[in-house]
């Protein structure tokens, strides 16, 4: 399986993803609303997305790019349903669970009747 992004970005990525305290950061600031806290945060957890997504998908490329942004949505929900009081180092895991969840969700009925 060839990588989505190469690997000095995906090492890039991943020591700043076990920077603690750079993720709390993140987080304080998407909570806040602050748009460029929330691309970092969601570039930080790309490659967990395209993973997940790969692995729903198989091999249609073009069909993971609505489970990325459902992923992307879900890693909003957990921003803001993570408690304030908890370690930043356990958000990974507890984020998993929403990214999942959205895309595992089926379409509603405004986006069936749109054709999206």
């Amino acid at each position: 399986m060839k990588p989505a992004i190469s690997q000095t970005e995906l090492a890039e990525l991943n020591a700043a993803s076990n920077d603690h305290a750079l993720l709390a950061q993140l987080i304080a600031g998407c909570r806040l609303g602050d748009i460029e806290s929330r691309r970092a945060l969601e570039k930080n957890f790309y490659p967990l997305l395209v993973m997940l997504a790969t692995k729903r998908v198989g091999a249609y490329p073009a069909a993971r790019n609505p489970l990325i942004e459902n992923g992307k949505q879900g890693l909003r929900r957990a921003v803001d349903h993570f408690p304030k009081r908890a370690l930043p180092r356990r958000f990974r895991i507890f984020a998993l669970d929403y990214i999942e969840a959205a895309m595992d969700r089926k379409p509603g009925f405004w986006s069936r009747l749109a054709g999206k």
